[in-house]
């Protein structure tokens, strides 16, 4: 078990994707949070111990959520070493306890990230031997303690991890799941289209259900972890136990479910079968979500109010350039004349494909899928001449 310093309220740190800086914001003031800084891929914040909670909880953008412990200046390791043995890690970190250390390194000052990471666990355990003659154990599979270290030039951040497994985890993906959506980004993506729920969506290339299951899940105001049994936070000494169950059940019993429309096809019966467990195991007391076998390129929409369709399509890594460009020109010639009135939105990291969709997307947004640079672009899908014109 982790000590922690009783104080009302901490800085902490929520990171996110590229461009979902705002969305993770407005989140944090509806969960209560104060003096929010939007910077890059993050969003620092203050907050109490139950607006930690809430968000760690609640948060559909965040990937994970660190508390801020120490911030300096250092040139070198040897002042890295120095400056962070005179933190009280005995105030953190119990003497028998574990813990592991992550590194984000940006700085010619500090070009061996190993060595730097090495440099700081050294000063942990001199701390610890020098106060208390014990040192605690490293532990990288299941640490009480998870520590970051984060430099920038020779600014020095070092935080402690309040969520744990990233909050993308949601517990519901299949391990049989080939490639899919991060969970956050899929939710994302969702936000930035414009999607809300009560507005019909559909899923025509679903994969595992990834867009799907993140849009049924917002749908039914449950809390997005609300299948998640621990959070690093819990190993804290000062643990408030009770104010997590406040926290907990408020979120658990005050929830709101707005009835959505959700359809989700491919045509692979492998997609379906993990979409479908998908949905099983994100266990929501009620959703309308239909799972058929259709394939998209023989597909039209079975409503007659318009909605939004999401589309991620193979990027062309194991395809040739032919075969990709023809699958491309086929969405789109299928969007214009089988989806009128809908809003489309595609992601994929190959730009050249994109350009034979045959169609100038009014909205574009730069994201990334793991290491891979991507568009998310959306298409108002309009009746006549308007199908013609090129993307620019």
């Amino acid at each position: 078990m982790m000590n922690n310093q009783n104080i009302p309220t901490a800085k902490y740190h929520a990171k996110t994707h590229t461009g979902f800086e705002p969305l993770v914001a407005d989140e944090l003031r509806k969960h209560g949070a104060t003096e929010i800084e939007v910077g890059r891929r993050g969003v620092g914040f203050t907050a109490t111990a139950e607006v930690m909670y809430r968000h760690c909880l609640q948060a559909r953008f965040t990937l994970r959520v660190l508390r801020i412990l120490y911030s300096f200046q250092a040139k070198n390791t040897d002042e890295l070493y120095r400056l962070s043995a005179r933190w009280s890690w005995e105030d953190i970190l119990s003497k028998d306890g574990t813990f592991t250390i992550d590194s984000t390194i940006y700085s010619d000052d500090f070009k061996h990230d190993q060595f730097a990471t090495l440099r700081l666990k050294d000063a942990i355990v001199d701390r610890f031997r020098a106060k208390t003659g014990i040192r605690p154990s490293v532990d990288r599979t299941n640490p009480d303690a998870r520590i970051h270290l984060h430099i920038s030039k020779q600014a020095v951040t070092i935080s402690l991890d309040a969520s744990g497994d990233p909050l993308s985890r949601r517990g519901y993906r299949s391990r049989k799941a080939i490639a899919p959506l991060n969970e956050v980004l899929a939710a994302g993506l969702l936000a930035l289209s414009g999607w809300r729920p009560g507005m019909t969506l559909y899923d025509p290339m679903c994969g595992s259900g990834t867009f799907t299951c993140e849009a049924a899940l917002w749908a039914s105001g449950m809390p997005v972890q609300m299948n998640r049994s621990h959070f690093a936070f819990m190993e804290w000494l000062n643990f408030n136990k009770a104010a997590w169950v406040t926290v907990r059940d408020e979120a658990m019993d005050y929830n709101e479910e707005i009835p959505t429309k959700i359809f989700a096809s491919d045509n692979n019966p492998d997609a379906i079968s993990q979409t479908k467990y998908a949905l099983s195991q994100l266990d929501l007391p009620s959703h309308d979500v239909s799972v058929d076998l259709i394939d998209f390129f023989l597909s039209e929409p079975n409503t007659t109010e318009a909605g939004v369709v999401v589309l991620n399509p193979p990027y062309g890594e194991r395809m040739e350039p032919e075969d990709i460009d023809e699958m491309y020109a086929a969405i789109g010639d299928r969007l214009k004349f089988n989806w009128p009135g809908f809003k489309a939105w595609i992601i994929s990291s190959n730009y050249f494909a994109l350009k034979r969709i045959g169609l100038r997307p009014n909205h574009r947004h730069k994201v990334h899928n793991g290491p891979l640079e991507c568009r998310w672009n959306g298409y108002d899908l309009y009746a006549g001449s308007r199908f013609s014109e090129q993307e620019k």
